[in-house]
């Protein structure tokens, strides 16, 4: 029988262990009291107390409960691991696995007790711990990885490169076992015995951390979103635009892309607010989005500039395609059924194209050319698509 560890002997290891265990415990139970709303984190802290009780339960055991405590803390522990997943999925906005968690531990427990209370075999139930954990490890690191968010790039690779190593060292537990070479001597075995529970302990601590700076992160993204978009649309505000729009100049010029700008405007607009509502231009205005949204490519950028105003940035296209897009928009807006009132008016709208090169070399001049453009599509009669005149830098595209 393995050598029983009472409190007053418990190895350094053990007391490093519970102590990492407690401080994890704290630091995610205040991160979920402080972002109540945030999806992930009450779950992460509900995954590290049962991971806190379930080593509590291995390391404080007593004698004559050997098979109990086996179970009981090692159930612990992979619940704890299930918990941690769902508060990953939760995090990132997925479904949760509730058939492949379940699947997971009704293998564990089946296993697990037929090697505790049937045929008692430490190394064999070793195992199959090792083996269950190792795949829910996976399961994080892959639900980590899987479509990173770009502002939580750096902590979600962190967070899933973290689960990848523990994954690779519950693996490593489970050949020791199987090659004879895992001792069960107690929490004063190496990190591939027993000791083992110091590693997912500090891995919790730094996922841990790496959440709570996650949580951090979003927050702060959705702060500066709220600040540069527009609440009515939601769509980008003319301060994003111009940086973004900065930016794809540099870009176009330094790789020989095209790049084009749409300006275009709703005819009438004031006109249809005060017969049938600010409501109804509001709902005009959202479904021209929408319209827009969907003959966009998702290298492209929609902003809203001014009141009726819009602008579509079109990264790597030249003219020709920027004018047939802007036709087709023109054509399926003069089509649409805006709201449900027969009496509606048609919706039309004017657009103004200009590309880099052809009227303008750097990005405030292509907008006041595309806006240029629009105007003249209004004072030519409106539901038109009006290009821009040529500049007299250059008569070249890039």
């Amino acid at each position: 029988m393995p050598e029983v560890i009472g409190v007053e002997n418990l190895p350094i290891i053990a007391l490093a262990t519970i102590a990492i265990t407690v401080i994890n415990t704290v630091i995610m139970v205040g991160v979920s009291v402080v972002h109540p709303r945030e999806a992930g984190p009450s779950t992460w802290a509900l995954a590290n107390i049962t991971f806190g009780v379930g080593l509590a339960i291995l390391v404080l055991r007593k004698p004559g409960y050997e098979p109990i405590v086996a179970l009981s803390g090692n159930t612990l522990f992979v619940i704890g691991y299930i918990l941690f997943w769902f508060g990953s999925c939760q995090f990132k906005g997925q479904r949760l696995p509730w058939r492949s968690a379940a699947l997971l531990l009704a293998t564990f427990l089946g296993l697990f007790s037929w090697f505790v209370f049937a045929n008692p075999d430490v190394v064999v139930r070793s195992a199959i711990a090792a083996v269950v954990i190792a795949a829910i490890c996976a399961a994080i690191a892959w639900t980590m990885f899987y479509r990173v968010e770009t502002a939580l790039m750096q902590t979600q690779a962190f967070v899933g490169l973290l689960f990848g190593v523990l994954s690779a060292l519950y693996i490593m537990r489970l050949f020791s076992a199987m090659t004879g070479q895992l001792q069960q001597d107690g929490l004063r075995a190496g990190p591939l015995g027993q000791g083992v529970y110091l590693i997912p302990a500090l891995a919790a601590l730094l996922a841990t951390i790496a959440c709570a700076l996650m949580v951090s992160q979003r927050l702060l993204q959705r702060l500066q979103t709220t600040v540069r978009t527009d609440q009515a649309t939601g769509l980008v505000n003319r301060g994003l635009l111009n940086e973004i729009g900065t930016k794809e100049v540099s870009r176009a010029r330094r790789h020989g892309y095209g790049l084009s700008a749409i300006a275009l405007d709703i005819d009438h607009f004031e006109a249809l607010s005060r017969q049938k509502g600010n409501g109804f231009g509001d709902a005009v205005l959202q479904q021209i989005a929408g319209i827009i949204n969907t003959n966009m490519r998702r290298e492209d950028y929609l902003a809203r500039i001014d009141g009726t105003t819009l602008c579509i940035l079109l990264p790597s296209t030249r003219l020709a395609g920027a004018q047939q897009l802007a036709e087709r928009l023109r054509q399926q807006i003069a089509a649409m059924h805006p709201g449900a009132e027969t009496t509606a008016p048609p919706i039309t709208a004017s657009f103004g194209i200009a590309t880099l090169g052809l009227h303008g070399d750097d990005w405030n001049s292509l907008m006041q050319r595309a806006e240029t453009a629009l105007d003249q599509a209004k004072t030519g009669g409106r539901n038109r698509v009006s290009v821009a005149r040529l500049s007299e830098a250059s008569l070249d595209p890039i």
